[in-house]
């Protein structure tokens, strides 16, 4: 699947919209874990997940380069596509 199909099929621009900030621990775990992104101005590391709301109302996390993407429903899952989508950068 091509990333603009994936953006068509998951309304990427609704989640986008409805970003809402990690909590302390999510962000905690998400950072322990290394999904990270090294792309601040002196190459500190920040969090390369983020949450938002769907269309139903459910959190969903995801994390995506301008290539690729990935919207799971746990936080854990998130991370763990994390791991595929640094490749793609």
């Amino acid at each position: 699947m091509r990333f603009t199909q994936f953006l068509e099929s998951y309304n990427i621009k609704s989640l986008k919209k409805n970003k809402i900030p990690l909590t302390k621990e999510e962000r905690k775990e998400a950072m322990d874990r290394g999904a990270v992104w090294h792309n601040e101005p002196n190459g500190e590391a920040t969090c390369a997940i983020w949450k938002s709301k769907d269309s139903k109302g459910n959190f969903v996390y995801g994390c995506n380069t301008h290539r690729a993407g990935a919207i799971k429903p746990t936080l854990k899952g998130a991370i763990n596509a994390f791991d595929f989508i640094k490749t793609t950068s």
